[in-house]
């Protein structure tokens, strides 16, 4: 059938290849995978807030402390006492050094040095002019002792009394001799005792460093940074009672308290989002939901964004329907593939979901077409190049919400019009 038509009365269309999509679309919420409220077990005045609604922290951010002074200098005792068991340990450890045993060696000739030294003080000279004097001492009184013996029985009484006299001032003299000579000996014993024993102290220290450490001394040493880290655990497991931390990756929701507050145990002070990865948690018809499955790709459009299209991929499908009103819909979540730290928990979303497509295909718009249902035919108008059109009937592939695949009755190239009066079209479907 040929007809003609007022060229302002008409859209014209070229008949070109594209790709066609059935596309099935949801309406649903932005989810995330977990959302906890974070609270402190240890009731407290709030010192800090180390973060505001809207942040993306990481697990083990410091979100909120409490007031721990006590706790955090306890906390940093017992790292720097671990720091210092570590370091002994390890030099434990360590090779014999060469110039540690140089200078242990010299030590000891120091050492040696110092006690020849104090042997040294008395001199040869001094201890031969002390032997002088007892041995002229000694003479004296030999000599005051004979003239006594000597002039007893012929001498008066006074004569005898001096030289009695004289034996007596000479013993005295020859004793403190003796004395003063005696003394020379002992006068530097302590001193060459002493530095004999700092010799011998000095050989030991130099054996001990080149045998290197003893096993009861690194025994000792790992002990002691056991014990500096079972310290620091209890230090650090009371100064975290004090300090609330992200147990995920996410975005802070909600913070309920502000610094100086007062809290107790299990009171909710922050809200968590973990966003890695937000989901779609949309409603399909039952008649749609057959043609859904696990896997397909979708394309995720906000309310909120409305120029911010995301991808997704069909994670789960429910297996029991909701009656809502005599309406059976199944509950399908999207995982969204993209991240954007602008989608938030809550926000209205719509997912599209490509359940068929044909690419490379010759594609008309379905305004274009007409069916008629009761003989299951299709036509189109073609534009001629007199301007008249002329109707013919198509067969139709694949049929998407805008666009059908052409499979035989039209060409690549071909004009196609719509007759924009509505006097003899009716839409696609009609």
């Amino acid at each position: 059938m040929t007809a003609t038509v007022a060229s302002e009365n008409i859209q014209l269309h070229t008949v070109e290849r594209g790709d066609v999509a059935v596309v099935v679309n949801a309406i649903g919420s932005i989810e995330a995978n977990e959302v906890l409220q974070l609270s402190l077990v240890t009731p407290g005045r709030i010192r800090d807030v180390l973060t505001e609604e809207g942040d993306y922290v990481l697990a083990g951010d410091i979100l909120v402390e409490q007031v721990n002074d006590v706790q955090r200098i306890s906390y940093e005792q017992a790292q720097v006492a671990l720091d210092l068991a570590n370091l002994q340990l390890q030099d434990l450890l360590q090779p014999v050094d060469e110039k540690d045993v140089q200078v242990a060696e010299a030590n000891v000739r120091s050492a040696w040095g110092a006690v020849q030294s104090a042997q040294n003080v008395v001199s040869s000279e001094d201890q031969q002019a002390a032997q002088l004097r007892v041995n002229q001492a000694q003479a004296a009184y030999d000599e005051a002792v004979r003239q006594r013996t000597t002039a007893q029985g012929g001498q008066a009484d006074e004569q005898y009394a001096l030289l009695d006299a004289r034996v007596g001032e000479t013993s005295f003299n020859l004793d403190l001799a003796q004395r003063q000579l005696a003394a020379l000996g002992t006068a530097n014993r302590g001193q060459v005792g002493a530095a004999y024993a700092r010799a011998l102290q000095a050989e030991a220290e130099l054996e001990r460093v080149k045998a290197g450490p003893r096993q009861a001394d690194i025994d000792r040493a790992q002990l002691a940074v056991r014990q500096a880290e079972l310290k620091l655990d209890e230090a650090s497991t009371a100064y975290n009672r004090l300090r609330l931390t992200a147990p995920f990756d996410g975005v802070v929701s909600r913070v309920y308290i502000e610094e100086g507050s007062l809290v107790g145990p299990g009171v909710p002070v922050v809200e968590l989002t973990n966003i890695s990865p937000l989901h779609v948690r949309a409603e399909v018809d039952e008649v749609d939901i057959r043609q859904i499955q696990t896997g397909m790709p979708a394309r995720v459009r906000l309310d909120a964004l409305p120029n911010t299209r995301l991808q997704g991929t069909i994670d789960q499908i429910a297996l029991l329907g909701r009656d809502k009103n005599g309406i059976v819909s199944y509950d399908v979540k999207v995982r969204l593939d993209d991240s954007d730290l602008r989608v938030r928990h809550g926000m209205t979303a719509e997912a599209a979901v490509a359940v068929e497509e044909r690419h490379d295909v010759l594609v008309v718009p379905n305004l274009f077409v007409r069916l008629d249902r009761r003989n299951d035919q299709a036509f189109v108008d073609v534009y001629k190049d007199d301007g008249t059109l002329e109707e013919v009937e198509v067969k139709l592939g694949l049929q998407g919400q805008d666009n059908s695949e052409v499979v035989s009755g039209l060409q690549d190239g071909d004009v196609i019009a719509l007759d924009l009066s509505g006097g003899t079209f009716s839409l696609f479907g009609g």
